[in-house]
């Protein structure tokens, strides 16, 4: 009996913990959030254009983050460029 309750205690922490880290991994996570780059990289407009409004740049200020949580929150599929 108390081999079972502690396999399905186990059981309950390790799933507890799996839980945690997929939610952890998707808060900021570039990789998930911003699914792949443009092949014909760089052009000077779209250097300019990354440089104005680009993940980094969005990331570093606050109203930045704001933006990018305003377009998780809407589901918008491009979140920056």
């Amino acid at each position: 009996m108390l081999q079972g309750m502690l396999q399905r205690t186990c059981l309950a922490v390790v799933s507890t913990a799996q839980t945690l880290i997929v939610r952890e991994k998707h808060a900021f996570n570039r990789a998930v959030l911003k699914p792949k780059v443009r092949c014909h990289f760089p052009k000077p407009m779209e250097v300019k254009r990354i440089n104005v409004h680009g993940w980094n740049t969005r990331m570093s200020t606050p109203e930045g983050r704001r933006v990018l949580m305003n377009r998780i929150l809407r589901g918008r599929h491009n979140l920056s460029h």
